[in-house]
C-alpha cells in the first residue's frame, strides 16, 4: 500500500504543470483574511512585472504619485523584475496594490505577508531516555535510507551543516534572510528528516534560508525572500522542493508559484498549524503545490492542522524525534509532516 503511495504522491508532483499565462486564484474575500495576518514591512508594496521597460515605466509613474523605491531585483530564472515600495502615508495596502496595477496592467501587487514556520519544538529531550521512535517505521522506510537522483530544496530557517547527524549530507546554503549567520533549530530538524541519517542518500540539497536565527525575523519570511529562494533554486535545476511554511493567500507569490511549476518545479508544503476553522492557508493551498498534513502514530490527525479540501495527503508529523540540541527533541506540526513526503517523493 506504502509504494502504490509514494508512486501516486510522485505522480501528482511531477505532473502539477501550471501555463505561462498568470491566471489568479481569486479566492472569496474570506479566504484572503486568516486570523492575524502579519506583515514584514506595514508600509510597502511588492510589485512583479516581466520586462525592464515595465519596471521604468512603474518606476517613473509611482514616484510622480509619491511611492519610493526601495529595492529593484532582477528575477532571470523566474523571468520578473521585483520592485519594492515604500508606499506615501495614509495609502493602504490595498489602494496601493490598485495603483499599481492601474499604472502598469501586467503587474502583479501585493503587501508583504509574513510566512511562519508549522511547528513547535517541546521541552523534553529524550535521547538519554531512549526516545521513542516511529515516523520512518510507519511509512516503511529503510533503515539505512534511499537512494535518490532527484536534486531537493527547502525554503525555511538556517540550517546548522554543521551537526552530527547531517556530516554526511551534501547541502549547499544560501541565505536571503538578511539575519543572523545562527542556524534555527527548525531548518536544521527539516534538513534532518529530508538528508540526515537515515534519510536521502545520493543527493543534494539547496537550502534557502528565509528565517534569520535572531529575533529581526521571529520564526518567518516575507515575500520577498520566499521570491528571492525560489528564483536561485531555479538556477541551481532543483526538481522538488520542501516549504514547511505557511501564511495569507498572496497574488504574487501565486503568480510566481505558478511561473516556477511551468518550469518544472514541483513543491510540497505544510498546510498550517492554524486550528480546523482556519481559512486556507498558503502556499500549500496554491493549485501548484502538494498539501501535507499531519498525523501521529495512531494516524489521526494533528488536532491544529488546518483542513479543507486543498488537504492532498497525510504523513507523521505529531511528536516525531529529531536529533536538534544536545539531547534531542520531539517536534509537532505540519511542518515536520512536509519533508517525509518530499523524501518519499524524491
Amino acid at each position: 500500500m506504502m509504494r502504490r503511495t509514494i508512486v501516486t504522491i510522485a505522480f501528482l508532483a511531477l505532473s502539477l504543470q501550471a501555463c505561462e499565462r498568470f491566471i489568479p486564484l481569486q479566492p472569496t474575500l474570506e479566504e484572503t483574511a486568516p486570523e492575524g495576518a502579519e506583515l514584514t514591512d506595514e508600509n510597502n508594496v511588492v510589485v512583479l512585472v516581466q520586462t525592464e521597460q515595465a519596471a521604468n515605466r512603474l518606476l517613473i509613474n509611482a514616484s510622480r504619485r509619491g511611492y519610493e523605491l526601495q529595492t529593484k531585483t532582477n528575477l532571470p530564472e523566474l523571468g520578473f523584475v521585483m520592485l519594492d515600495f515604500k508606499r506615501p502615508p495614509g495609502v493602504s495596502g490595498a489602494i496601493a496594490i490598485g495603483d499599481m496595477t492601474r499604472m502598469e496592467p501586467s503587474a502583479t501587487a501585493g503587501v508583504d505577508h509574513r510566512y511562519k514556520i508549522q511547528s513547535s519544538l517541546s521541552k523534553s529531550a529524550g535521547r538519554t531516555s531512549q526516545p521513542r521512535l516511529y515516523a520512518r517505521d510507519m511509512l516503511d522506510w529503510p533503515e539505512d535510507g534511499c537512494s535518490s537522483n532527484m536534486v531537493i530544496g527547502m525554503i525555511d530557517g538556517r540550517v546548522d551543516t554543521s551537526s552530527d547527524i547531517l556530516k554526511n549530507a551534501n547541502i549547499k546554503v544560501k541565505d536571503f534572510s538578511g539575519g543572523s549567520d545562527e542556524a534555527t533549530a527548525h531548518g536544521t530538524a527539516i534538513a534532518e528528516i529530508l538528508v540526515g541519517e537515515g534519510g536521502l542518500k545520493d543527493t543534494v540539497l539547496y537550502s534557502a534560508s528565509v528565517v534569520s536565527g535572531d529575533d529581526t525575523s521571529p520564526a518567518g519570511a516575507g515575500v520577498t525572500e520566499m521570491i528571492l529562494a525560489i528564483n536561485w533554486l531555479l538556477a541551481n535545476d532543483v526538481d522538488l522542493v520542501n516549504i514547511s511554511l505557511a501564511g495569507p493567500y498572496n497574488a504574487i507569490l501565486d503568480r510566481v508559484f505558478q511561473k516556477a511549476s511551468a518550469a518544472g518545479m514541483n513543491f510540497i508544503a505544510a498546510v498550517g498549524n492554524d486550528g480546523p476553522n482556519a481559512k486556507p492557508r498558503y502556499p500549500a493551498a496554491y493549485d501548484e503545490v502538494i498539501a501535507v498534513t499531519a498525523i501521529d502514530s495512531a494516524r489521526v490527525i494533528y488536532d491544529r492542522a488546518v483542513r479543507g479540501k486543498h488537504v492532498d495527503v497525510a504523513a507523521p508529523g505529531v511528536d516525531v524525534f529529531v536529533n536538534v540540541g544536545e539531547l534531542g527533541r520531539y517536534l509537532s506540526g505540519t511542518s515536520v509532516a512536509a519533508p517525509f513526503v518530499t523524501a518519499a517523493v524524491a
